[in-house]
């Protein structure tokens, strides 16, 4: 499980608190091994509602981890 987050990932974050529930933010990076293959965002985040958004870190080629985590007031997250 994932407790932390870099802070490209704090940033969507504190930008998708503002945003409408099922709303999709993601960081991509072109695949460093295949020049042709459309690779796995490699952090997804999802807003369930306005409390709540799904976490996803995944590889290239594999689906990561999925956790739920909890917007607190000041825009930051917690762990449910």
């Amino acid at each position: 499980m994932m407790d932390t987050f870099n802070d490209a990932e704090l940033k969507l974050i504190r930008r998708l608190a503002g945003l409408p529930p099922h709303t999709v933010l993601q960081i991509k990076e072109a695949c460093p091994t295949h020049s042709v293959c459309t690779p796995l965002p490699l952090f997804r985040i999802y807003k369930n509602d306005d409390d709540s958004f799904e976490a996803q870190w995944n590889g290239y080629h594999e689906p990561g981890p999925k956790q739920v985590f909890r917007f607190n007031g000041d825009n930051s997250s917690s762990e449910v």
